[in-house]
């Protein structure tokens, strides 16, 4: 069976849609296997989850999130859900191509257990694909999180195809605050990549901005990287030698030449110096003892608010909390 997981957010113009071309390439399967698909709303104010229930479509269901959670945790939600022995993640505003499936599939049934599926250029503004080439590079460079292979560029790496195996071992990894992608290259297995050409969106604007990479950059080096702590350690170590190198200077001034160094500005700016450094060792380590209390209280990552397989059965569940937040 493959399955097809799509978090969307406010994307009731495009889901059909993607719905369709996605329900076409599984059907150009040259096997034939049994596919199922699983819409995620990440809490949409649009009625993009009453989109998707009324389809009359017994291979479609679509669970709805009781809060906005960002689309990484929405495809988590997903694969906790899932009973194929390959998983499709693609996105639910119509740029991912569904016609790579086929090559996906070559490259699975070839032995790759992830294989992602990388733009083939960025069509994007030249101050945003230098941004973004720099980004990855200091991602990939600060956190060491590569392939064995060493060559997936996640700058153009959009959606991907895993095994069970690998969800598997994702639904293992219980922790809140991380990168989806950075935890699938960190987990290892065979990866491999196709290419392919990203479109357009259908409609609508896309809701990655500047905060969601922000956001995304400091949870993927926190997550896989202790490389601010040993920042801080160095700097401390730096700032303190350049303490005591000062004050050995003051005492030799005094002493050899008995002239006392003068500047009220000097003292000043040593001061506020050395506060500002003490402030980024204290925002530095408070960012990680936040990420251990928030782990520590072992809240599940999201909640099930409502399912339409469930409304269309009349059945009433109760979901219980899902095993990565366990």
């Amino acid at each position: 069976m493959i399955s097809v997981v799509i978090p969307a957010y406010n994307e009731a113009d495009n889901i059909e849609h993607t719905l369709r071309e996605v329900k076409q390439a599984l059907g150009k399967d040259p096997l034939g296997a049994e596919h199922e698909i699983i819409v995620v709303d990440d809490h949409s104010s649009d009625g993009t989850f009453s989109r998707v229930a009324a389809l009359q479509d017994g291979s479609i269901d679509c669970v709805r999130l009781s809060r906005r959670s960002g689309s990484h945790t929405a495809v988590r939600a997903g694969l906790a859900l899932v009973s194929g022995e390959v998983i499709l993640c693609v996105s639910a505003d119509g740029q991912d191509d569904p016609e790579a499936l086929r090559e996906l599939l070559e490259k699975w049934r070839a032995g790759a257990s992830i294989v992602w599926a990388v733009r083939k250029s960025r069509q994007e503004p030249m101050h945003q694909k230098i941004l973004a080439n720099t980004f990855y590079r200091l991602l990939s460079a600060l956190t060491r999180t590569k392939s064995d292979r060493g060559d997936i560029d996640l700058m153009r790496a959009d959606f991907c195809l895993l095994d069970q195996n690998v969800v598997g071992a994702v639904n293992a990894c219980h922790e809140r605050n991380t990168s989806l992608f950075g935890l699938l290259v960190w987990l290892g297995f065979e990866q491999e990549t196709v290419s392919y050409r990203r479109r357009a969106r259908l409609s609508g604007k896309s809701k990655w901005d500047w905060h969601g990479r922000f956001r995304l950059a400091r949870d993927w080096v926190i997550a896989f990287s202790g490389l601010p702590l040993r920042f801080v350690t160095y700097l401390g170590i730096g700032v303190s030698i350049s303490g005591f190198s000062y004050a050995l200077f003051i005492i030799v001034a005094f002493v050899v030449f008995r002239t006392a160094v003068q500047g009220w500005a000097s003292l000043m700016v040593v001061v506020l110096l050395l506060s500002g450094v003490q402030m980024i060792i204290m925002g530095t380590l408070g960012e990680y003892l936040w990420r251990n209390l928030d782990e520590s209280r072992k809240r599940p990552l999201y909640f099930i608010e409502k399912r339409a397989s469930d409304e269309k059965s009349g059945i009433k569940r109760v979901y219980p909390p899902p095993a990565t937040g366990s």
